[in-house]
């Protein structure tokens, strides 16, 4: 898992630490509980005792204030989530879940401890931890139009959204982590409508964007993310990367990124990497292999770098050198995206020496590692097409074609377009040979 992921995992929903609002013994947790004032009052006393303690560091005195504050009220369901997390905390994460799950049974429509739930269980039953999501969001969308909940007052409200917010956020990061990055988005922009200040949620937005190739929209969501939260080098990191892929790369921009990124964390192997690539990007050749360089220095995987020298050697009209590095990178790694971006490139080269046949096999290759490859399955298509394989390439390209659809990333527009028209010509083909039969 990448650092920014793991970042975003580790987001979870903190400890209660406002004023005592005593919940109900309803299904949600959202509602005033019932009881009588006395005990009510006892309960939201205890509560917020629990909760100085808290902000004292205090656990062992707060988990019994707030132990006594669920004794006096079951219904009170700030006290329990606190309870469960406090015990869960001190007893381990299979005790943590345990807790959870206890808490999910007894308030079966909130949504705190089915989102908390989730995260628990991302890294080690995702199936679970998929369940625990949906059922948080779900119980949150269908609160939010609950005559009882909008009856409670604003303050219910508020800690509802917020609640639903970070379940959408936490579900996002997940799905960003297991690379549906679609589904991620939605997630992470239902997410900023609830709670429009969550600067991981822009963060994950801008994330999930950066991987489909909408590199303008990832930068808009990016910028927010460092509005609110200008310390976080990684959302430079981030801004950087779309200014390199974009259409044109626009390679000034990302170095002024990178500056505010090593004010923040010094030089890194990721950092002088990055550098490189702007330099590469805009043909200074010897800068960009110095930073190459220096990020070897500082522990960058040597066949990702092997792959920009690659990159360099190619702009610099040297394709056997480019091609002795790519098949050296096939070689010695066994990162199976390393070896994607090989064939990807080794398929170029081929394709620049009008050798379809060899680009072919370099892009099926790079799809038999990765089925969601499908830029190796459009260069597929087309290659298939100039070595007379008109049947075959009508598939790689139809493929490409539905899976895009009408807002492929600006990277691949020129790529789609030639893909349409030579499956418009083999169409074309097979109708006249129809006709003529």
């Amino acid at each position: 898992m990448n650092r920014a992921t793991a970042l975003l995992l580790g987001l979870v929903a903190t400890l209660t630490t406002a004023a005592a609002r005593p919940a109900a013994a309803d299904p949600s947790g959202y509602l005033a509980p019932e009881g009588d004032e006395q005990t009510l009052k006892k309960a939201a006393a205890y509560f917020d005792k629990g909760v100085v303690y808290l902000d004292q560091g205090a656990r062992g005195p707060a988990l019994s204030a707030f132990r006594r504050a669920a004794r006096l009220c079951p219904g009170f369901f700030e006290a329990r989530y606190n309870v469960a997390k406090l015990e869960g905390d001190a007893g381990g994460r299979d005790k943590a879940v345990a807790e959870l799950e206890a808490l999910g049974r007894d308030f079966p429509a909130n949504v705190r401890a089915f989102s908390d739930l989730g995260q628990l269980l991302v890294e080690t039953d995702a199936e679970a931890a998929g369940r625990a999501f949906a059922t948080a969001v779900a119980n949150g969308e269908k609160l939010l139009t609950d005559k009882a909940i909008k009856a409670a007052g604003e303050n219910t409200l508020a800690q509802l959204n917020v609640d639903l917010a970070f379940a959408y956020h936490n579900r996002g990061a997940w799905r960003l982590g297991t690379g549906d990055f679609e589904r991620a988005e939605a997630d992470f922009t239902r997410s900023i409508r609830l709670k429009d200040d969550n600067f991981f949620s822009h963060y994950g937005l801008g994330l999930a964007l950066l991987q489909q190739g909408h590199f303008e929209a990832a930068r808009t969501a990016l910028k927010r993310a460092k509005q609110l939260k200008r310390s976080f080098a990684d959302c430079s990191i981030a801004l950087a990367r779309t200014y390199l892929s974009s259409t044109p790369p626009q390679p000034a921009f990302a170095l002024a990124e990178l500056k505010d990124v090593e004010a923040l964390t010094g030089r890194t192997a990721q950092l002088e990497e990055l550098r490189g690539d702007a330099y590469r990007l805009q043909e200074d050749f010897p800068t960009a292999i110095k930073h190459y360089d220096k990020a070897l220095d500082l522990g960058a995987d040597p066949h990702a770098i092997a792959l920009k020298r690659a990159l360099v050697d190619r702009a610099r009209d040297d394709p056997e050198a480019a091609r002795r590095r790519l098949r050296d990178c096939l070689t010695h790694t066994n990162d199976p995206a390393i070896k994607v971006r090989a064939r990807m490139q080794l398929g170029g080269l081929a394709e620049l020496d009008e050798d379809f046949a060899a680009a072919a096999e370099h892009f099926a290759a790079a799809l038999a590692l990765d089925p969601d490859a499908h830029p190796a399955r459009l260069r597929l298509g087309v290659c298939l097409y100039r070595t007379g394989k008109p049947d075959e390439a009508a598939g790689a390209l139809t493929a490409v074609i539905e899976h895009y659809g009408d807002a492929p990333p600006a990277a691949l527009a020129d790529d789609l377009a030639l893909a349409r028209k030579l499956l418009d010509k083999i169409r074309t083909a097979g109708d006249n040979e129809t006709h003529n039969d």
